[in-house]
């Protein structure tokens, strides 16, 4: 009989225990959610005002800066025939 009244407090502990881990859950979720609104609107302001125009600037760069690169790529080749135009103008 002891064996039955020790498992039935403990059910009922268990049980009592979840319940007020339900509530600490959702009172956890209930005092973040200000918290995570405001993470979402911060983060989708940086994202609309600073790593969009940065990323328009960054490409815009790029595609200006090209030729360049490929100006470096034939460096040697434009130097050398640069070089053998100078020494047949004399």
């Amino acid at each position: 009989m002891e064996i039955l009244a020790i498992l039935f407090i403990f059910i009922f502990a268990v049980i009592f225990l979840k319940f007020f881990a339900v509530l600490f859950h959702t009172g956890m979720f209930l005092i973040l959610l200000p918290f995570k609104i405001l993470a979402f609107v911060l983060s989708t302001l940086l994202v609309i005002f600073v790593l969009l125009p940065l990323g328009i600037v960054g490409a815009i760069t790029s595609l200006l800066l090209a030729p360049l690169a490929l100006a470096f790529v034939f460096m040697p080749l434009i130097l050398i025939i640069w070089g053998i135009f100078l020494l047949l103008k004399e």
